[in-house]
C-alpha cells in the first residue's frame, strides 16, 4: 500500500528535527571527542581549540623565553668586559711606551751637543715611531667596547686620540726633515702628548667604570699627603726635626702615604726635557734628571714628578723611581729631586714586587728656587768653556789645581778676561748652593 503523502512528510520532518536536535546537543558539549569525525567544523572552530589546547598547566620542566634570558644575562664585570678591558691595557701600555720613546728622541735631537745623537739616528727613531703609532690605532679601531655603562663613547674617545697621536707622530717626522730650526716639529710634540693624555684619560674612566677588581695590574699612582714645612735661606745647611715636620734649607720633604687611584694626574704647565737616564736591574731603580724652564715653581715640579711616574707605570714596572729637577746640565738635583720608593726609601727598592706600588711612597724634595740668582747665558757659555779647558788641563797633566791658579791660564788660551771667569763661577755657585 502507497504512504500517504501526509504520512511521508510528517516522518520526513520529525527526522529532521531530531537531526538538529543531535548537532546542538554535540555543539554544546565541552568533550571534543564526541564530535564524529565527518563532521564539520565552522570557521570559529580553531579559535575554541586553541582555548581548550592551552588549558592544561605547563609541565615542570619546560624552559620559557624568561627562563631562557635570565640564564643567559652575565654579572658586570662579565669574561666580555673582563677581556675588552685586558686588550685596552695592552694598547694602553704599549701607547706609553711609543709617548716615552718620542719624547726621548725629541729631547736627544734637541740635546744632541750633549747626546752626540746624528740626524740618521733621530729620523729613525721617529719613522718607527710613527709606524708603531699607527699599529697602536689601528689595534684600538679593530677592539669591540662592551655596550654597559657608556663604554662606547669613553673608547670612541681613546680611539680619537689614539688617532690623532699617530698623526703627530708623522709630523714630527715631516718636521725633523725640514728647513726651519725645529718649530715644526716641538709643535708635533706638543700635540702629541696632548693626544696622549687624552688617550690616558679616557683609559682611565674606562678604568674606572670597569673597576679593578678583575685582577689585572693596571697603573696607580699615591696621592695622599702629610704635613711638611719649608725654610729657605742662603745660610749653610741646617736640619731640624719634629715628629711631624721636617724644615731643610732650600728643600721640602712631602711623604705622600700609600694610597692608590687610577685617575692620571693633570699635567704640570711646565716645558721640559729628560736629559739623561739610567736604571738598575734588581730590583730595578730607575733614575732621570730632568731639565726644565726657567721660572718653575715647586708645585709644577711636584705635580711634573706624579705625571712622570705615572707614565712610566703606563709603559713599565720599576720598584724604586727617582727624579732629579735641574735647568742646566751642570750639577746634581739643583732644583730638588723627587722619589716614588718602598716606605719613600731609595735603598729599600727590593723590598717592593715589580709592578706592586702598594706600600710605595712619594718624598717631595723639590725646591722653590730663587730665580733671580739664575746665571746668564754668557756666564753659562763662559763657565762651560773654562769646565772643558778644566777637564783637559787635569786629563793632560794628572793634576787638579785651584782656580786661583788655573784661572789666568785659563782665560789666556779661551781669550776671556779672568774677572769674567770669577764672574761664571761665583754666579754658579751662588745658584747651585
Amino acid at each position: 500500500m502507497t504512504p500517504s503523502p501526509i504520512v511521508s512528510f510528517a516522518r520526513n520532518r520529525a527526522l529532521l528535527l531530531l537531526c538538529a536536535f543531535v548537532v546542538a546537543l554535540v555543539a554544546c558539549s565541552d568533550d571534543p571527542e564526541v564530535v564524529p569525525p565527518d563532521t564539520e567544523v565552522s570557521d570559529t572552530t580553531p579559535v575554541v581549540e586553541l582555548t581548550t589546547t592551552t588549558t592544561p598547566a605547563t609541565p615542570v620542566d619546560a624552559t620559557t623565553p624568561t627562563t631562557t634570558t635570565t640564564v643567559l644575562q652575565e654579572e658586570f664585570p662579565g669574561p666580555t668586559v673582563l677581556s675588552y678591558l685586558e686588550e685596552i691595557r695592552n694598547i694602553a701600555v704599549a701607547s706609553g711606551q711609543v709617548a716615552l720613546d718620542m719624547r726621548a728622541a725629541n729631547n736627544d735631537w734637541d740635546n744632541r751637543s750633549v747626546t752626540g745623537v746624528e740626524f740618521g739616528d733621530t729620523e729613525a727613531a721617529l719613522v718607527g715611531i710613527r709606524d708603531r703609532a699607527r699599529q697602536l690605532r689601528d689595534a684600538m679601531g679593530l677592539v669591540e667596547p662592551p655596550t654597559e655603562f657608556g663604554l662606547p663613547v669613553e673608547h670612541q674617545t681613546a680611539w680619537v686620540a689614539s688617532g690623532e697621536m699617530a698623526d703627530a707622530a708623522v709630523e714630527a717626522l715631516a718636521g725633523l726633515r725640514s728647513p726651519d730650526t725645529g718649530e715644526r716639529r716641538r709643535a708635533a710634540l706638543s700635540g702629541f702628548i696632548v693626544s696622549f693624555e687624552r688617550f690616558n684619560g679616557a683609559v682611565d674612566r674606562i678604568v674606572d667604570i670597569i673597576g679593578v677588581g678583575a685582577g689585572i695590574d693596571l697603573p696607580t699612582i699615591t696621592v695622599a699627603t702629610t704635613a711638611a714645612t719649608t725654610t729657605t735661606t742662603t745660610a749653610a745647611d741646617t736640619t731640624a726635626t719634629t715628629s711631624a715636620t721636617t724644615t731643610t734649607t732650600g728643600a721640602t720633604t712631602t711623604t705622600v702615604a700609600a694610597s692608590t687611584t687610577t685617575t692620571l694626574p693633570v699635567a704640570a704647565d711646565v716645558e721640559y726635557s729628560i736629559i739623561d737616564s739610567g736604571e738598575s736591574s734588581d730590583p730595578v731603580q730607575l733614575w732621570l734628571t730632568v731639565s726644565v724652564e726657567a721660572g718653575s715653581t715647586k708645585d709644577q715640579l711636584a705635580r711634573l714628578g706624579t705625571r712622570l711616574a705615572t707614565e712610566y707605570r703606563l709603559s713599565r714596572e720599576y720598584q724604586a723611581l727617582v727624579i732629579h729637577f735641574v735647568r742646566f746640565p751642570e750639577g746634581i738635583a739643583t732644583l730638588g729631586r723627587w722619589t716614588d720608593a718602598p716606605y719613600g726609601d731609595w735603598e729599600r727598592a727590593g723590598e717592593a714586587t715589580k709592578g706592586d706600588y702598594s706600600n710605595h711612597q712619594i718624598v717631595d724634595e723639590t725646591i722653590e728656587k730663587d730665580w733671580s740668582l739664575l746665571p746668564t747665558d754668557e756666564q753659562m757659555d763662559v763657565l762651560r768653556r773654562y769646565n772643558d779647558y778644566r777637564t783637559a788641563y787635569e786629563v793632560e797633566n794628572q793634576v787638579s789645581p785651584p782656580d786661583a791658579e788655573l784661572i789666568p791660564q785659563a782665560a789666556a788660551a779661551l781669550g776671556v778676561e779672568e774677572a769674567a771667569i770669577d764672574d761664571a763661577l761665583d754666579a754658579w755657585r751662588a745658584w747651585a748652593g
